[in-house]
């Protein structure tokens, strides 16, 4: 019995101790952590548009909406009605690239590659079953005068 109590006191004074510490500490505050999380970059509460006036970085984020917009309303579109939808929307479709959305074997491709030259530089766009998201982004015009390489690279112009 008396270790009984004795082990009891322990346990029970252990506990304060760790409470006490605790409740000390200043980085453990809660107000802090919602403080953080509320800093976060907020989204744009607008939907972006075309800045023909802008660089090709300026327009990455419009360029990537028409994308998820455009998969976001049919999930089983392909790269050729994804390449429709960026030269619909304001890009060049003269310069609008992509690549096939099935192999050779007829098999849906891992994914697809949707591209435009804008402001002397390439907006791509790559989504499909194994992407989790559209990946976009800008890189220089190849030397061949396009921005997607390979013998299965369609244009719509």
């Amino acid at each position: 019995m008396k270790i009984r109590v004795i082990a009891t006191a322990l346990a029970l004074s252990g506990a304060l101790a760790l409470t006490g510490c605790s409740a000390s500490t200043p980085d453990l505050k809660p107000t802090e952590t919602a403080t953080a999380s509320a800093s976060a970059t907020p989204k744009p509460t607008k939907d972006p548009v075309l800045l023909p006036n802008g660089s090709a970085k300026d327009n990455l984020y419009y360029f990537t909406s028409i994308i998820e917009k455009t998969l976001a309303a049919d999930p089983a579109a392909d790269s050729y009605a994804v390449a429709q939808a960026v030269g619909a929307a304001g890009f060049d479709p003269a310069t609008v690239q992509f690549t096939f959305s099935r192999t050779a074997a007829g098999l849906a491709a891992d994914t697809s590659e949707v591209a435009v030259q804008f402001g002397g530089q390439c907006v791509i766009g790559q989504f499909g079953p194994v992407a989790p998201k559209v990946i976009s982004r800008v890189l220089p015009v190849l030397a061949t005068g396009g921005c997607l390489l390979g013998t299965e690279v369609q244009s719509l112009g």
